[in-house]
């Protein structure tokens, strides 16, 4: 977007929880748009981020595509594979 694009890039991931009693899912947008496109994407792709993860941790950045007029997505997908710590 801060190149006059209709884009946006954002971080998914499962990450520990810092009192270290779980883990929770974390949505970080360069912008708004960004996080509305993790968002996209998860209607899209939560069973098989279910079936490949399960309960493990997991980062991937995730980059969308939206119309400037309704600033709707229109596309979303992961830029890489799932990035799993060791040990997760």
């Amino acid at each position: 977007m801060d190149r006059g694009e209709n884009s946006d890039v954002a971080y998914f991931g499962r990450l520990p929880r810092p009192d270290g009693k779980g883990t929770f899912l974390y949505v970080a947008g360069i912008h708004a748009r960004g996080s509305g496109g993790v968002l996209h994407w998860l209607n899209h792709e939560l069973a098989t981020v279910h079936r490949e993860l399960k309960v493990r941790r997991f980062s991937t950045p995730i980059s969308s595509r939206f119309d400037p007029e309704t600033l709707e997505i229109t596309k979303s997908g992961r830029i890489t594979p799932f990035y799993r710590p060791e040990g997760s």
